[in-house]
């Protein structure tokens, strides 16, 4: 007998158009102790799938199935299924300790008294990875990182004793090494607890490197099941096989050439916010014409980078520089004219809900006019506003339709009209692309080039996608604790990283392939005993940190087009080596 089985499960919901028939007809299983994938791209019926197994879809949803079992009963929430959302800090209350949180749940299930309670607490959190739990305890939801937040709702979730717990997109907002870290973690849960896992993703690669079995939906229906061997190397519908070719990226559009003449350079730029957060001693420029891409964990720097760069915050210290003119610190925004744009992770929140989308791209044109002392002319700006939508692939008969309206791939290309419809030189992507299912992220990635080769601007372009920063990139600049560790040509630095956390973060990144996948292996969570704020930020984390590595910061050495902060390349700390030696990788 299955642990969960599902028969004949179909999803209605009621409109006032009439019933709109979301899931259709889909059966699937998960036995005891296995891990099960329900991949499919965004919009497929997946989550719906899960909530309506669940019992989480509101009175809106009609459900009809034959056969919800799990483990021969019904499928009771909080008892014996548990599950986990793509977002740890919206599923855990801000106001309540991690302590609390958990303990409420284990009251739910066991009866034992308040030290018994706190014991299995910090029991849970040590099970899932959690180092020091006695402190995470009496800390809030905000003051853990990402991945730390995800381990929290996977102790939750385990505090229940299921069954059967469910995983929708646990991984997608984490960067390579943090995710590596969840993925190890699950298959040792599954493994010492005999709990079955259902993980419902887009990313293939994360599918190929948990699951032994894979369902694939497509609107509505599970076109595809099997072993995870028979869908990733013989797939029978020509869904998954289109789904596989985006996974796998195989083609790279070659970016525009770059001009040699920087149009943004930061100097010696620091921004931070407590020991343990912002930027330091930061340098780097981005070309005209060029994609410069900023990589590396969550909390590493970057989007700080991008807030510092455009305006939004002012550097502590360090200077900027806009074609060679020193930018005030002050009032950066307006310095630009609107000549610097951004594209934020999540379109759903940048647009205004309450504005069409030509009210929007309308707003932006007339604020453009404003600071440049103009006097728009109304059909010039609407014949504007079309001629853009249509560049970035929206229809300009869909431009009095409210974001709501269109899907996230759709709502992504209307935040990139939006910043391109004012003329900028540097369009700053600040993970603009990490929500996305593979197809369409392929088809933004496509468009950007598209419009980059016609229009000439300039990107920075933020993701902790690997796979993202090779296909888009000309330069590549990783970043770790604040600081830029490795810069150089994107082609070099993937195929032959310098600095040991490069190379850590390229081999976190799980392949759409179940051989390959297994093989990635987790970095350690746990770190070397390091005062704040002294050394090199990776050292505690290192396999080859010396003791200088502990105690002071490394220099950024260059060797031609190549930039590297670490010891293991420095004569100092080295050795020295011969006027002819040519500098290779030393990890």
């Amino acid at each position: 007998m299955s642990m969960l089985e599902v028969q004949n499960l179909n999803v209605r919901y009621l409109t006032e158009n009439g019933a709109s028939e979301v899931i259709k007809d889909i059966s699937f299983q998960v036995e005891k102790g296995e891990i099960v994938g329900l991949a499919g791209e965004s919009g497929s019926g997946k989550s719906t799938a899960m909530l309506a197994v669940m019992g989480l879809l509101d009175g809106r949803a009609k459900i009809q199935c034959r056969t919800l079992s799990l483990g021969g009963g019904p499928v009771r929430p909080g008892y014996n299924a548990a599950m986990i959302f793509q977002d740890p800090l919206s599923s855990l209350n801000p106001s309540l300790r991690i302590g609390k949180q958990i303990t409420e749940t284990i009251r739910l299930r066991q009866k034992c008294n308040r030290k018994e309670v706190a014991a299995r607490a910090e029991e849970l959190l040590d099970m899932v990875g959690i180092h020091n739990p006695s402190l995470r305890m009496r800390q809030y939801p905000h003051e853990l990182s990402g991945g730390m937040r995800q381990r929290v709702v996977l102790a939750i979730a385990l505090a229940c004793s299921p069954d059967l717990i469910i995983a929708d997109e646990p991984t997608t907002a984490l960067d390579a090494v943090v995710q590596a870290q969840i993925l190890s973690l699950f298959k040792r849960i599954v493994r010492e607890t005999g709990t079955s896992l259902l993980l419902v993703s887009h990313d293939m690669g994360v599918t190929a490197a948990l699951c032994s079995r894979v369902y694939v939906m497509h609107q509505g229906k599970i076109v595809e099941g099997g072993s995870a061997e028979d869908i990733f190397y013989s797939p029978a519908e020509d869904y998954t096989k289109r789904l596989l070719a985006d996974a796998r990226g195989s083609r790279k559009v070659p970016a525009k050439a770059a001009e040699s003449t920087p149009l943004i350079r930061l100097e010696h730029v620091t921004k931070t916010f407590d020991p343990s957060e912002g930027i330091r001693d930061l340098s780097a420029e981005i070309c005209k014409g060029e994609i410069f891409a900023l990589a590396g964990e969550s909390g590493s720097g970057k989007t700080t980078t991008a807030k510092v760069l455009t305006g939004i915050l002012c550097e502590d210290s360090g200077h900027l520089y806009y074609k060679g003119k020193l930018l005030p610190g002050k009032n950066r925004m307006e310095a630009f004219g609107g000549r610097v744009q951004m594209v934020f992770q999540d379109p759903c929140a940048s647009l205004n809900p309450g504005l069409t989308v030509r009210q929007a791209l309308r707003e932006a044109l007339l604020a453009s006019a404003r600071r440049g002392g103009e006097t728009p002319d109304p059909g010039r700006t609407d014949r504007k506003i079309t001629d853009m939508l249509e560049l970035t692939g929206i229809s300009g008969g869909d431009a009095d339709r409210y974001p709501g309206e269109f899907s996230g791939g759709q709502r992504q290309r209307i935040g990139i009209a939006r910043a391109l419809i004012t003329g900028p030189e540097l369009l700053v992507c600040d993970e603009a692309l990490s929500s996305l299912d593979a197809t369409t992220r392929e088809q933004i990635l496509d468009l950007l080039f598209d419009l980059q080769k016609k229009i000439g601007f300039a990107c920075l372009f933020i993701s902790h996608d690997m796979y993202v920063v090779r296909r888009i990139s000309g330069r590549i600049g990783v970043m770790y604790g604040g600081r830029l560790i490795e810069a150089g040509s994107t082609g070099t630095v993937c195929s032959d990283p310098w600095h040991p956390y490069t190379k850590q973060l390229l081999e976190s990144v799980p392949e759409p392939d179940p051989l390959r996948a297994a093989k990635v292996k987790a970095a350690p969570s746990k770190e070397r005993g390091q005062d704040a704020g002294k050394g090199c930020p990776f050292a505690g984390k290192c396999g080859y940190a010396m003791e200088c590595c502990l105690s002071e910061i490394p220099e950024t050495l260059r060797f031609g087009e190549r930039q590297v902060a670490c010891f293991l390349y420095s004569e100092a700390h080295s050795g020295k080596r011969d006027r002819n030696y040519k500098m290779t990788s030393q990890i």
